[in-house]
C-alpha cells in the first residue's frame, strides 16, 4: 500500500518525500543529445527519451580489479525534483519547463590522475562486492492496470508498456508485483458480490477455483502484453505475487476482511497458491516468487487482509514448500520462491523468529527470502542488515514503497546499501479521478501521493509522467539485473550520498543524490584515476563508465 498516508498499528503515518507530474506538450530539447519523442501517433505519453545502451543480464557478474579504461570518458545523466508529493500534480501541475533536469545528458567527464580536490571524496574498491540485483520495478495491481488500459487500443497499451520496460528508450523496469486476488487498490464490483468488489479465486468452498475475474477484468491480458513486449525487447522480466486475503471460508472472520487463518487450514492455503501459480502459468505468466501474506502484522478494517503470528507464518511456509515439492499423484514440482514477512522493517524480529523456527526444525530451505515495506518512520532500513547478518543465506527484498523526490532516491540507495536485492514501487498509475477504480481507503488526494503516470483527463488516452519517472529511471535504466553492488563509501546526506554497481557487461554505474539546496562538488576515485564533478541541488546524477 504505497504512496498513501498509511494508517497502521499505532497509527504510523507515511512521511511524504514527494512526487509530481509533468506535461511535455511544450517541452523542447535542453541540448542537442536530448531526444524528444512522441509515443506513436496516439498522443499517448510524451516523454523525453534518450539513448543509453545497456545490456540486460540475468545472473551475478564476475570480479575484476580497480581498472578503468582511461580513454573512455564518464557519461552523465541528471534528473531533479520539483514539489515532491504535492497534490498540485493532480490539481494544477507545473509546466514541464519548471523541472530543471529530466534524464538530461551532460557533458562527459574525463579521467585524471588523482590529486587533492574540493568537495566530498568517494573511494570505489571494485575488488569488494556484495549482493546481486534481482530487479527494480513496480506493482501491477488492478488500479494501475485499469489506468494503463483505459480508453486505449492494444497498440497504445503496448507503447506505454514499452516505456516502462525498455532500458534504452524508457525506464527499464524488470520486476513486477501482482496480487493474488484483490488488494486495497482495486474495484471488482463487476465480478464480485462484495459491496466494494473485493474477491478471491474461490470465495465459497463449494465452487471451483477460478481466475476468471482476472480474465474478465483484463488483468491477464495486460500481464501477457508485458510478457510479449519484454520478449520483443529481449528483456527478461519477473513477476512476484502477494496475497492480501485467502478465501473467506479459510479464515476465522469468514470474511475477506479481518481475521486470521483457521487452525489446520495451512494445507488448504498451500493448495490455493499452487492453483494460482498453475493457472497463471497456463496463461503464459510465470510466477518467480510469492509472499505468503501482505502485511501479516496488521489487521485492516476496510480492505482485504489477515493477521498472522510468526508461528502461523512458519506453518504456512512449511505447508507451501511441501505442496510445491509434492510430485505425487501426477503433481508437478513448482519452483516458485517463497518469501516471508512482506511488512515494515520493525517486523524484522518476527521474520527472525520464523527463520529460527525453521532452522531449529532443520527446514531452513523452506524460505528463500524476506520481504520488507517502509511505512514505519521509526524503523530503519538497517534492520534489513541486522537480519542479513543473522541469516546470510536469505535474500532481502524491498517489495512495497513509493518514493518521491531526492529524499526518496536516498531511500532507494539505503535499501540497496542494506542488502536488498530489489526495489519495487507501489501503484505506478492512476486515473485523474482517484476513486474511479479504487474502492480501498486510499482513493483521494489527502491519502494518495501522485504516481509515475497520471491520466491527463477522463476522456483522453494521454498520460502525464511525473519527475519521479525520471528520478527512478536514474537507477533502473542503468543498474541492470544481475549487477552487483560494489564497495564505496556512502558519503553524507548533508552533501552527497553514493551507491555503486557493476553490470554484467563490466560497465560501472555510480548513482549520486544531492538532497541539499546547493550544488555540491565531488571526486570519485577508482584505483589511481579519478573524475570530478558538480551535482546540482535537489538532483540525482548517474555516472557510467567502462571497467576493463
Amino acid at each position: 500500500m504505497a504512496f498513501r498516508y498509511r494508517h497502521q498499528t499505532k497509527n504510523w503515518k507515511r512521511l511524504s518525500t514527494g512526487l509530481l507530474k509533468w506535461h511535455c506538450r511544450m517541452c523542447k530539447p535542453a541540448n542537442p543529445p536530448q531526444i524528444l519523442k512522441t509515443m506513436g501517433r496516439s498522443n499517448l505519453v510524451r516523454i523525453i527519451l534518450l539513448t543509453a545502451s545497456l545490456v540486460a543480464a540475468g545472473f551475478v557478474c564476475g570480479q575484476s580489479g580497480n581498472r578503468v579504461t582511461v580513454r573512455d570518458s564518464v557519461r552523465v545523466w541528471l534528473s531533479s525534483e520539483l514539489l515532491p508529493g504535492s497534490v498540485r500534480w493532480f490539481t494544477d501541475p507545473p509546466k514541464d519547463v519548471e523541472i530543471r533536469y529530466r534524464l538530461t545528458p551532460q557533458k562527459e567527464i574525463g579521467w585524471t590522475s588523482c590529486s587533492s580536490g574540493d568537495g566530498i571524496l568517494f573511494n570505489i574498491d571494485t575488488t569488494r562486492s556484495y549482493q546481486s540485483v534481482l530487479g527494480i520495478g513496480t506493482s501491477l495491481e488492478a488500479t494501475s492496470l485499469y489506468a494503463l488500459m483505459k480508453n486505449k487500443n492494444e497498440k497504445q497499451i503496448r507503447d506505454l508498456i514499452r516505456v516502462i520496460l525498455d532500458p534504452e528508450k524508457g525506464m527499464g523496469l524488470n520486476l513486477f508485483r501482482i496480487t493474488i486476488g484483490t488488494s486495497d487498490f482495486s474495484d471488482g464490483r463487476k465480478y464480485s458480490i462484495h459491496p466494494k468488489g473485493f474477491y478471491t479465486y474461490q470465495d465459497k468452498q463449494d465452487v471451483p477455483f477460478s481466475i476468471q475475474p482476472d480474465i474478465d477484468f483484463g488483468i491477464i491480458k495486460a500481464l501477457k502484453l508485458f510478457v510479449d513486449e519484454a520478449a520483443s525487447l529481449n528483456q527478461e522480466i519477473k513477476f512476484f505475487a502477494s496475497e492480501w486475503s485467502p478465501p473467506p471460508w479459510m479464515k476465522t472472520s469468514e470474511n475477506i476482511i479481518g481475521g486470521t487463518l483457521k487452525a489446520g487450514y495451512e494445507k488448504m492455503i498451500a493448495i490455493y497458491f499452487r492453483k494460482f501459480i498453475e493457472a497463471y502459468e497456463k496463461e503464459g505468466i510465470p510466477i518467480y516468487a510469492i509472499t505468503i501474506q501482505n502485511e501479516p502484522n496488521f489487521t485492516p478494517d476496510s480492505y482485504p487482509g489477515m493477521r498472522l503470528s510468526p508461528e502461523q507464518e512458519k506453518n504456512i511456509a512449511i505447508a507451501v514448500f511441501e505442496e510445491f515439492n509434492d510430485t505425487a499423484s501426477g503433481k508437478r514440482h513448482i519452483g516458485t520462491r517463497i518469501w516471508i514477512n512482506d511488512h515494515n522493517m520493525n517486523h524484522w524480529v518476527n521474520a527472525d523468529k520464523v527463520l529460527n523456527y525453521l532452522k531449529d526444525m532443520g527446514k531452513e530451505q523452506t524460505v528463500d527470502g524476506v520481504a520488507f515495506h517502509n511505512y514505519n518512520p521509526m524503523a530503519s532500513p538497517s534492520n534489513m542488515s541486522k537480519l542479513k547478518k543473522l541469516h546470510p543465506d536469505k535474500d532481502i527484498h524491498l517489495t512495497e514503497h513509493s518514493e518521491w523526490g531526492v529524499s526518496g532516491m536516498y531511500n532507494i540507495q539505503d535499501y540497496f546499501l542494506n542488502w536488498s536485492r530489489s526495489y519495487c514501487y507501489w501503484v505506478p498509475m492512476t486515473t485523474i479521478k482517484l476513486d474511479e477504480l479504487n474502492q480501498g481507503p486510499y482513493n483521494n488526494i489527502s491519502e494518495l501521493g501522485p504516481p509515475l503516470f497520471i491520466e491527463r483527463g477522463t476522456d483522453t488516452t494521454d498520460m502525464d509522467v511525473t519527475p519521479e519517472f525520471y528520478l527512478l529511471s536514474q537507477f533502473s535504466k542503468f543498474i541492470r539485473p544481475g549487477a552487483v553492488r560494489i564497495e564505496c563509501n556512502r558519503g553524507s546526506g548533508k552533501k552527497i550520498t553514493s551507491i555503486v554497481f557493476r553490470n554484467c557487461d563490466s560497465s560501472m554505474v555510480q548513482v549520486l543524490v544531492n538532497q541539499t539546496n546547493a550544488e555540491q562538488k565531488f571526486m570519485t576515485v577508482v584505483g589511481s584515476h579519478c573524475f570530478t564533478g558538480v551535482l546540482p541541488a535537489g538532483t540525482v546524477g548517474t555516472y557510467k563508465w567502462e571497467n576493463n
